[in-house]
């Protein structure tokens, strides 16, 4: 054999929906080529993200339209192989559907899908990596809302006006383009943006994308986070009680302070709360509470 390795890189979801009495339950997939019932996953395509392939295929191997909600692990295996060991990881996130009986076509690859309970999920789900993913799947609380908080994409440094006029660089605008394509996939139903106009125009694309109102709210403004650092962590505490997903640009420095007083708050440790111009966090929560962190 081969001393060789080959990487592969796979994504996934652990799609779930509340079905009769409010039960949890998961969706499955039976492949007929290796006679198996497993999540739904695939590899990624050349330069995809982990979970843009997570979304497209969840919802091509399920029919089912999804939205991402929350990171939950990375497995990792080795295929052996006469030509060199195959080293695959798959990253999975929990994931939402507003259409859980949209409809499923059967094909080669995928024969049948299955709604599940938890328990029965994972007698039938025997791969290590799905039982992995069931597992962090079921040691959450329920994620009820995802808020996204990122930073002004890069901004013109040969502006001399006011620093809450100084727009977008050329790079900025096709940094904010890249967003909204990644935080699209999360279907925001509110964009909320500090009043400069980079953060602004930060969100202009992913407000257009999936036709939500982009509104200016002061208290992600650094002057205004500086008088009360709190303020800006209770406005998200309040965003995340209305369920579903909002989205808010602010300044860096904001958003880190931001991340580390609420982790904080809820005793969820993160390592690393610094933020860069045009980069993001996803944050889960149940209810107002803080359970997930995570780069976007």
């Amino acid at each position: 054999m081969s001393g060789t390795q080959k990487r592969v890189a796979a994504a996934g979801g652990v799609l779930w929906r509340a079905g009769e009495g409010g039960r949890m339950e998961v969706v499955a997939v039976w492949r007929p080529k290796v006679g198996n019932w497993s999540l739904p996953k695939g590899k990624l395509d050349d330069a995809e993200h982990p979970l843009t392939a997570a979304c497209r295929e969840v919802e091509e191997e399920t029919g089912v339209p999804v939205i991402p909600q929350m990171w939950l692990c990375r497995a990792s295996y080795v295929l052996p192989n006469p030509d060199g060991d195959v080293h695959k990881t798959v990253d999975f996130w929990s994931m939402r559907t507003e259409k859980p009986e949209a409809g499923f076509t059967a094909d080669e690859e995928i024969g049948e899908r299955r709604w599940l309970p938890l328990a029965e999920a994972r007698r039938m789900l025997s791969r290590p990596r799905d039982q992995q993913a069931l597992k962090a799947f079921s040691a959450l609380p329920a994620v009820t809302a995802t808020v996204l908080l990122v930073a002004p994409a890069e901004v013109e440094r040969g502006f001399d006006g006011p620093a809450v006029t100084r727009p977008l660089s050329g790079t900025g605008r096709e940094q904010a383009v890249r967003l909204a394509a990644l935080a699209a996939l999360y279907q925001p139903e509110r964009a909320l943006s500090a009043t400069g106009r980079a953060s602004v125009q930060t969100l202009e694309p992913v407000a257009q994308a999936v036709r939500c109102r982009l509104t200016g709210d002061s208290v992600f403004d650094t002057d205004a986070h500086g008088r009360s650092p709190v303020r800006s962590g209770t406005r998200l505490r309040e965003l995340a009680s209305a369920g579903g997903c909002s989205i808010v640009c602010a300044e860096p420095e904001v958003i880190s302070d931001t991340v580390a007083i609420l982790a904080d708050e809820d005793e969820l440790a993160v390592a690393d709360v610094s933020t860069r111009a045009g980069e993001g966090w996803v944050l889960s929560l149940a209810g107002q509470r803080l359970i997930g962190v995570e780069r976007l």
